[in-house]
């Protein structure tokens, strides 16, 4: 055996204390790459790359404690080499009992680094461990030494070092060298409490976007009034007047400074998000921070029950909030040991039902619309929904022939009760009915959803959705009655737009075909008790949100609705704390306070309404969408424009210059005209121009789209007519969409 310590390093006149913290933190990395590495390289055929990897962590970690005589260490990290090597070199495989080794003395190493991290010395078992990894690597008989039971501070440790300091003292010292090597480093530590503080401040300036866009608003109002008597004017007096001349002149300023608040607007929005962006950005972590322990969580229980089980991750890379992290790593804990423990088989029952004796635990994690979908999925034996059947019988939770009705998704949703379990008996692992229970509650914490697919003799895939940050979500801002709501992305399947006549009446209920299924439909002003406008329920259209929550999905009908977009959630006023159905509030432009719908809560809210004919009842829409003329001689303009508008709801025709546009504003119905102004045969000031000479025409609104910067063209196409300019250069799906919504609404609005 290799003895490492070395007499003539006395002489070396190293001050450890100074790189104790850095090489503390490199080695954790370090080892944390080998854990990884070891149990992708025991179930891989392909280890070559993986083995190059995971012994240079190792050889790194080795040679950082040789030059900090952190011997203990060293020692320990070359007899895990050794292991390695033998390993590359094919005179050794890696069974459980070698796992569980080489695992025992990672832990140890892990040990000895907190010690020196804290001051001491690295004081572990390292001749017992290197004793039996050097005899793993020879491929002769070993043994997995017991870990020593913890213990108190030595006398050694407490006594004062050779210089005669007192520890406390050398941590006061360590601590102040800390702080100035961090002040030399290129990061710095912030809590997350002051990134909290700075992402409450973003959404006070939240507020002061919604000012400048209500300024600019007003601002446009003054400037079409001051259009209006300019033309008014211009009837009365010659043009030459003073007076008019005069005016004009008070026109074009108000019209240059609407621009201006408009453009300022636009800008301060966008800073606004960018700055958030970047502040939510400091939250993230990968998911990597949770899931990298679970090869090992996963080999442990696997041992435990005497299976034999590997994991897949994929998507690890995904960051997501530091605070969902720490909750969903509960989340897979309690998951992963119900799939081991009642979803994947022993070897033999996995023989003799044709699979592999090596079960698969797989989890996927994608983003998805500002949302982290997690899917984790086993290939074991499914969920036993007849046994699920029998126990809500015995436990007397549901009668027997009511139970005996109970479909799948009924039977699955009991899996989440509190205290519900299938487990014959009790284990360290699970049979207590508390795992799914508490991931359900996690869940629901993390505003998230949870649902299950069960396939019987090949396994069972849960997929889970929560947004990226507790700070902010994507959602589908609502109209119920006069009130409005946001209901979170992570739970809507799709959104409807559909016929009275496509209701139909199963056991009393309205319900639609979706999917190939009939859904439930509920009205949501029914369901929170919200007043209902009944001269307005004769509209033949219906706005309904297909929803879903642990494997239950229902259809919502509401007033309106608008396109998905990104809100920032406010702290929960303290009378509205206690609510159960609203999980959060944002504000709106208008400076209200938007409730956002918790939508499991929601579902189950709709499954206590009393059985009443609801297809009576019809929530009142337009029966057209507003449609806009968009006019441009580039064909890809053209087509962008128009995606743009189509996506928000809106029908869009289109023309290729001005007379095609003149000839079919004649003919056709438009709520608004988006024109470009250098076009053939008739530009856009001749458009808008004869457009406003039109009777019939005059009102529509038009939004003129140019790269012309020149402030003359802004002032021309203002004087003609137009009611907006925006340049093409500053040309955006957000300016835009915004823009046509300030002239003429929702699409069905």
């Amino acid at each position: 055996m290799k003895n490492f310590s070395n007499p003539d390093r006395k002489d070396m006149a190293i001050d450890k204390s100074r790189y104790t913290a850095k090489f503390a933190d490199e080695a954790l990395e370090n080892i944390k790459i080998v854990e990884t590495l070891l149990f992708e390289i025991r179930g891989s055929s392909s280890v070559s790359d993986d083995l190059v990897t995971l012994m240079r962590a190792l050889h790194t970690v080795k040679g950082a404690a040789r030059m900090l005589e952190f011997v203990q260490i060293e020692g320990l990290s070359h007899a895990l080499e050794s292991v390695f090597l033998s390993l590359k070199e094919e005179r050794i495989s890696l069974n459980d009992k070698a796992v569980k080794l080489i695992l025992s003395s990672i832990d140890e190493i892990k040990k000895g680094i907190d010690q020196v991290k804290s001051g001491g010395k690295d004081d572990i078992q390292a001749a017992i461990f290197q004793k039996e990894l050097f005899a793993l690597s020879a491929n002769e008989d070993y043994d997995i030494p017991a870990p020593e039971p913890a213990a108190g501070r030595t006398p050694e440790s407490a006594a004062p070092d050779e210089r005669g300091s007192h520890p406390a003292g050398a941590k006061k010292a360590q601590t102040m060298r800390d702080k100035l090597e961090e002040t030399k480093s290129e990061s710095i530590r912030i809590s997350l409490e002051r990134i909290d503080e700075i992402i409450h401040s973003m959404a006070a300036l939240q507020s002061l976007e919604i000012s400048a866009r209500n300024i600019a608003r007003d601002t446009e109002t003054i400037n079409e009034s001051s259009r209006q008597f300019s033309y008014l004017l211009s009837g009365e007096k010659s043009w030459n007047s003073p007076l008019l001349q005069e005016f004009r002149a008070i026109e074009l300023m108000v019209s240059k400074l609407g621009s201006f608040v408009r453009n300022y607007t636009a800008d301060v929005g966008n800073h606004i998000r960018s700055a958030y962006d970047s502040i939510i950005s400091l939250r993230m972590l990968p998911l990597s921070t949770a899931l990298d322990e679970y090869p090992r969580h996963v080999f442990t229980i696997a041992s435990e029950l005497g299976k034999q089980v590997k994991i897949h991750i994929e998507g690890s890379e995904n960051e997501i909030d530091k605070n969902l992290i720490e909750s969903l790593s509960e989340v897979f804990l309690h998951m992963i040991r119900n799939s081991i423990d009642h979803g994947i088989e022993k070897p033999e029952e996995r023989r003799a039902a044709g699979k592999n004796e090596t079960g698969l635990v797989t989890i996927r994690c994608v983003r998805e619309s500002g949302n982290m979908k997690i899917t984790l999925s086993d290939d074991g034996r499914g969920i036993n929904t007849e046994g699920i059947r029998r126990k809500v019988v015995e436990n007397g939770l549901v009668a027997k022939e009511a139970a005996a009705a109970l479909n799948e998704e009924e039977l699955i949703n009991f899996i989440f009760q509190s205290g519900f379990s299938t487990a014959e008996k009790l284990s360290n692992v699970s049979g207590r009915g508390v795992g799914m229970d508490a991931v359900k509650n996690n869940i629901e914490l993390m505003k998230g959803s949870i649902a299950v697919q069960n396939k019987p003799g090949e396994g069972t895939v849960f997929t889970i959705s929560v947004p990226l940050s507790m700070a902010a979500l994507m959602g589908f801002p609502i109209a119920v009655g006069d009130m409005k709501f946001i209901i979170p992305a992570n739970f809507v399947d799709t959104v409807l737009l559909i016929n009275t006549k496509e209701i139909i009446t199963v056991v009393d209920r309205p319900g639609i075909k979706y999917g190939g299924r009939i859904i439930k439909l509920f009205y949501l002003h029914h369901i929170l008790k919200v007043p209902e406008d009944e001269k307005k329920n004769d509209s033949d259209t219906i706005f309904v949100v297909i929803v879903q929550a642990y494997e239950e999905t229902v259809a919502l009908a509401v007033n309106n609705i608008s396109s998905m977009r990104q809100v920032i959630l406010k702290t929960m006023p303290s009378f509205m704390e206690n609510i159960e159905m609203f999980s959060g509030v944002v504000l709106n432009e208008d400076y209200e306070m938007v409730p956002v719908l918790h939508i499991p809560t929601i579902i189950r809210m709709a499954r206590r309404t009393k059985t009443i004919d609801m297809k009576k009842r019809h929530v009142d829409y337009e029966r057209l969408r507003k449609s806009i003329l968009v006019v441009d001689d580039s064909t890809p303009t053209r087509d962008i424009e128009r995606d743009i508008l189509e996506a928000e709801g809106y029908k869009v025709d289109t023309a290729a210059d001005g007379s095609e546009a003149l000839s079919a504003a004649k003919n056709t119905h438009y709520d608004l005209i988006c024109t470009d102004i250098v076009m053939p045969n008739m530009d856009g000031f001749m458009l808008v121009e004869n457009i406003r000479k039109n009777d019939n025409l005059k009102n529509i609104p038009i939004i003129v789209i140019s790269s012309r910067i020149d402030e003359k063209d802004q002032s021309k196409a203002a004087l003609l007519g137009a009611n907006r300019y925006i340049l093409k250069n500053s040309f955006n799906n957000h300016n835009l969409v915004a823009t046509v919504r300030e002239l003429i609404g929702e699409a069905n609005g």
